[in-house]
């Protein structure tokens, strides 16, 4: 009978559960299942062995009506998909509240938590100008180690204590934002919605990919965080959560938006230039006329402008300056 209902239901079901199976939702109701395998199906494997537990419960199957045969295919995947759905929307609010954007009433301990951070790594600083100011060849190999994992530690954090966020993760992808207006005057919350539009398909692909990989590894730590609301079956599911969110933290969510960072970045060095184009603004001569130009573009673009320079170019300019 469940054949034939699969039959039925055809290949586009088959699908989804395929696409369902590699889902961190799916992960999540698995592990609910088996807390409450551990809590209550161990007594009976333990008396007729797993074959035996697993011929019993299909013969249970079978001896349901169709409908609910049907229910029992179609009712799992339903609730991973839409559990998963809400997983996908949840993933940017968590995000903000994970980089620091929080409510009001919450900056006391974020200001203190920003102070202590930024300490920190004002602490590391004097070490990295140390490594820094001697050549290569006389650093070991554990120096040389140690000076690119400063340098990289320090890249992910905004050189402004003022700029800085109360959390790594939101440093880093702070610091990303920053480092456009830093380097060519272009403010990355004004003129980034205006350059993905001008990028070529690939590379708005490959920003994509990060993006969601991203977005990815929030939902795997949403459900490390969530995980304990089975120990109430297992008492180990407490743990684990908290070890699935650390370790997601740490080894997934960190790289991965240092990641998204460097493609952003990216994305302005090799093509800035389309924004002077679309704009028909004449190109920079030198690097600091760049920087003015940019800062110039970025109030253009958040407020206009009734100055008569510069004057529109008639050309279209290469996609780099």
């Amino acid at each position: 009978m469940l054949g034939d209902l699969w039959k039925g239901l055809g290949g586009k079901l088959a699908d989804r559960w395929l696409a369902a199976l590699f889902s961190p939702a799916f992960a999540f109701w698995l592990g609910g299942f088996a807390t409450w395998l551990y809590a209550y199906g161990a007594s009976a494997v333990a008396r007729e062995g797993w074959v035996g537990a697993l011929k019993r419960w299909t013969a249970g199957v079978q001896g349901l009506p169709v409908v609910a045969q049907g229910l029992l295919v179609v009712g799992p995947l339903l609730l991973v998909t839409l559990f998963g759905l809400l997983l996908q929307q949840m993933s940017w609010p968590v995000l903000r509240l994970m980089e620091g954007y929080w409510p009001r009433p919450l900056d006391p301990p974020r200001e203190r938590l920003r102070a202590r951070l930024s300490s920190r790594t004002d602490r590391l600083l004097p070490r990295l100008r140390e490594l820094s100011a001697r050549p290569a060849a006389q650093l070991s190999a554990g120096e040389l180690a140690e000076r690119g994992r400063l340098a990289r530690r320090y890249q992910s954090v905004p050189p402004v204590p003022a700029q800085r966020m109360p959390t790594r993760l939101g440093n880093v992808l702070r610091a990303a934002e920053l480092r456009s207006s830093s380097r060519y005057g272009l403010d990355a919350v004004t003129c980034w919605p205006r350059l993905w539009l001008l990028l070529p398909e690939a590379v708005r692909q490959e920003v994509v990919t990060a993006r969601s990989a991203l977005y990815l590894a929030i939902q795997v730590w949403i459900l490390g965080v969530v995980f304990p609301i089975w120990s109430f079956w297992a008492w180990w599911a407490a743990p684990l959560g908290l070890f699935i969110a650390v370790l997601t933290y740490y080894g997934r969510i960190l790289p991965a938006a240092r990641i998204y960072g460097d493609l952003i970045l990216s994305c302005y060095d090799v093509h800035r230039g389309l924004i002077y184009s679309a704009l028909r603004w004449p190109l920079p001569a030198h690097p600091a006329e760049e920087i003015r130009f940019g800062k110039r573009i970025s109030a253009y673009l958040t407020a206009g402008s009734r100055e008569e320079s510069p004057a529109f170019t008639t050309t279209e300019h290469s996609s780099t300056t």
